[in-house]
């Protein structure tokens, strides 16, 4: 998580890690002896830096990073500063780069060349660099140990090289603006008490705080629906990165699944762009680090989405390491449509949940044992059986089609055979008739009713009717991650404009030669996408 000082602009790690290296450094403190002539125990470090003419570019980098009047309190920290020819090339007017810089060669507590390579040292960033014979982070010391008032002082002969995590990566390249504005949109800042120093007391009593504030973002850090913290150090994730030639290919590809009505057109587009946003993004990152794509099998994004040929993700793609895991950039991102965007759509009938239940009908839930020949055939195990208060009676059902998207489907229902409660029952058969209900482009409910002779039952086996071929809804139904992470929202707030009305078609004339039943067993209802 990023930490930002309301003053003075700071990183700070994680409170356990510090704690760790605290305890190092209490240690070395209590035992380390330096060489008097390298101590200047009337300065802080930053006023011995500063007071440097070889160094004073980092004197001037600390002032514009805002950490001048941190490196001047009691705290104690260590700096590893390059010298003034290592730092010639650094742009003093680009704050967020200068904060960088600086923040990767700092840390908390005294820190000694005599920790080792084996003790990695956790920056002021919340990077981990070692100590590797004479240089640290991969950069040469030229000096050690300088032990001032509040901490000590490395002199460097070249700058650290600054590994990026992945958000990081993503907030400072310049062929990656598009996916960094959407993200940024998410960002918010938080105050942390825990973080923040008490320095006083107002008049009426409260604590008055050194505010450190958190920059939060719930796209990523949800705690049920955020996709990962691509910014925490302490984590370790993969990430596809869409340069800005794939995001636009990718909108151009996705947005036309979200459409959605609204009688502000302005807001219907926003909610378009943001949903179709969030698609681009939501399957792009695992948590694991990943070496090797060509290795891999099924892959399971943050989001829960099961990828089971992940390759398209990423073929031609750049592989980049970050201090966090791993970056492949991409120019073009193959997404698995029916995997990540544009998913089927599964209703169990068995759920009661947005089913609806018919005019003088009655509904039975039912299991399905092991021992069934027909177990492994339908779905989750159980299926609801339909039939009529009296013999008249039509049976009927209505499902809730949820998430629907602004594509094409085939649409399908299964259905199970009498057989499957009594195997000595092998003659009932039945027909039906279905009615497709959905929000038409202007809003208002338009509906499609199927019928067909075809659309009959076996009386020994699981019937699978294709009750629409390649069907285009107009518009979406699709709540989104970022709809759920609003407290204010939950699933029963959820209101579907589509449905499907199930219902028995037989004529009396077909009743009455027993020819058909007015009874049926459902099992599921799915929704393909077809061909855009």
């Amino acid at each position: 998580m990023l930490k930002i000082n309301a003053h003075i602009h700071r990183f700070l790690a994680a409170a356990s890690a510090l704690a760790l290296l605290g305890a190092c450094s209490d240690k070395w403190d209590d035992h380390y002896d330096p060489d008097p002539s390298l101590v200047a125990a009337d300065q802080t470090v930053y006023e011995m830096v500063k007071s440097d003419p070889a160094l004073s570019q980092f004197g001037k980098m600390i002032e514009v990073a805002g950490y001048a009047d941190l490196l001047n309190t009691s705290q104690t920290f260590t700096l590893w500063v390059p010298d003034n020819r290592a730092l010639a090339d650094v742009d003093l007017t680009d704050v967020a780069e200068v904060k960088r810089i600086v923040a990767n060669h700092m840390a908390r507590f005294n820190i000694s060349t005599a920790n080792g390579a084996s003790r990695g040292v956790r920056m002021y960033n919340g990077k981990v660099l070692y100590f590797d014979g004479a240089s640290f982070g991969g950069a040469r010391i030229t000096r050690s140990d300088i032990v001032l008032n509040n901490g000590v002082v490395h002199i460097l002969g070249e700058r650290i090289p600054y590994s990026y995590n992945i958000r990081e990566y993503i907030d400072t390249h310049s062929n990656t603006t598009m996916i960094r504005e959407f993200l940024s949109r998410f960002d918010e800042e938080r105050f942390d008490e825990a973080s923040s120093a008490p320095i006083d007391i107002d008049e009426n009593g409260n604590t008055v705080y050194d505010s450190v504030k958190v920059v939060y973002n719930r796209l990523f850090e949800h705690p049920v629906y955020g996709l990962g913290n691509i910014l925490a150090e302490d984590s370790v994730f993969t990430m596809v990165i869409p340069d800005d030639n794939a995001w636009t290919k990718a909108y151009s590809e996705i947005s036309p699944l979200f459409k959605v009505y609204n009688a502000d057109q302005a807001v219907a587009d926003s909610i378009q762009q943001t949903q179709t946003c969030l698609a681009i993004v939501r399957d792009l990152v695992f948590r694991q680090r990943i070496s090797d794509p060509l290795a891999l099998g099924t892959l399971t994004a943050t989001s829960g989405s099961k990828i089971f040929d992940p390759l398209g993700l990423f073929r031609g793609s750049e592989q980049i390491q970050a201090s966090n895991g791993m970056i492949y950039l991409s120019g073009s991102i193959d997404y698995p449509r029916e995997q990540t965007y544009f998913k089927p759509v599964e209703v169990e009938a068995e759920n009661a949940n947005g089913r609806v239940r018919g005019a003088n009908t009655i509904i039975t839930t039912r299991t399905v044992g092991t021992s069934n020949p027909l177990f492994s055939e339908v779905s989750e195990g159980g299926y609801i059986e339909l039939s009529g208060t009296s013999p008249s009676t039509q049976p009927s059902v209505t499902f809730n089609l949820p998430d629907v998207l602004s594509g094409k489907y085939d649409i399908y229902a299964v259905f199970a055979p009498a057989s499957i409660e009594d195997a000595t029952v092998t003659g009932e058969s039945t027909k039906l008739r279905f009615v497709l209900s959905y929000m038409g482009a202007n809003g208002r409910t338009a509906r499609q009713t199927y019928t067909s002779n075809d659309f009959t039952t076996s009386p020994t086996e699981m019937t699978t009717i294709k009750v629409a071929s390649g069907f285009q809804f107009p518009v979406s139904n699709f709540y989104d991650s970022l709809w759920l992470m609003d407290d204010a929202n939950d699933e029963s707030a959820k209101t579907c404009t589509t449905t499907l009305f199930v219902q028995t078609n037989v004529s009396n004339s077909e009743f009455n030669s027993n020819k058909f039943v007015r009874r049926f067993r459902i099992d599921r209802i799915y929704l393909v996408p077809s061909e855009l």
